[in-house]
């Protein structure tokens, strides 16, 4: 930790205004849809006489951080080129609480639509799943992440199932079970455990 925060200072200590160049370069690598990008500074630096002719992102940009890029220059007609580090920030759209929600809260009317920074690893919402509730408590003004929404029954709650073998379909009251996102899994009274698609409050499944 002590090593990395050392290289982020030196890196910091060592960056320059980025280039026209530099930052085209990395605004066209950014792969974060609907998203901007701010440049804060560049690390790498042509040799003395090298004049830049122009820059490339070394990889897609999709958070706030350090991204590497490519400098490309000529100097008395030879190419010469230097690689470093630029430091970005991302903000991408997304849906803001209004309000302090609590956990199993719905999220329906409980968020506006805003702009948050994206950090690596945190994948922010812009648009609510269907019946969509808080998994944990959401301060006021929080961008909502996919971590903190929770789709279809809390486990333990009573929930519809409606089950499908070949054409006959009937519906029965289950008790909700854990189950991975986007998926419905219940107890059936039978004592049966079932998976099936999740629509809205309902899980649908089908037997062979």
């Amino acid at each position: 930790m002590a090593a990395a925060l050392a290289i982020a200072l030196a890196l910091a200590a060592q960056a320059a205004p980025p280039s026209p160049a530099v930052s085209e370069a990395l605004r066209a690598a950014l792969a974060v849809p609907g998203a901007r990008l701010a440049v804060e500074g560049c690390s790498a630096a042509l040799p003395r006489g090298c004049t830049e002719v122009g820059a490339e992102a070394l990889r897609p940009v999709v958070a706030t951080g350090q991204a590497p890029v490519r400098l490309r220059g000529v100097a008395a007609g030879r190419a010469c080129e230097a690689t470093g580090w630029a430091r970005v920030r991302v903000f991408a759209p997304a849906l803001l609480a209004s309000r302090a929600i609590a956990e199993g809260e719905r999220l329906e009317g409980a968020a506006v639509p805003g702009e948050a920074e994206v950090s690596a690893g945190r994948r922010l919402l812009s648009e609510l799943p269907a019946g969509a509730t808080a998994a944990r408590p959401i301060a006021a003004g929080s961008p909502l992440e996919a971590a903190q929404v929770r789709v279809g029954p809390r486990p333990g709650e009573s929930v519809t199932v409606r089950l499908a073998v070949g054409e006959v379909v009937v519906e029965q009251e289950a008790r909700a079970l854990p189950c991975a996102r986007g998926r419905g899994c219940a107890l059936l009274p039978s004592g049966r455990r079932v998976e099936g698609v999740l629509d809205g409050t309902r899980i649908l499944v089908e037997l062979p």
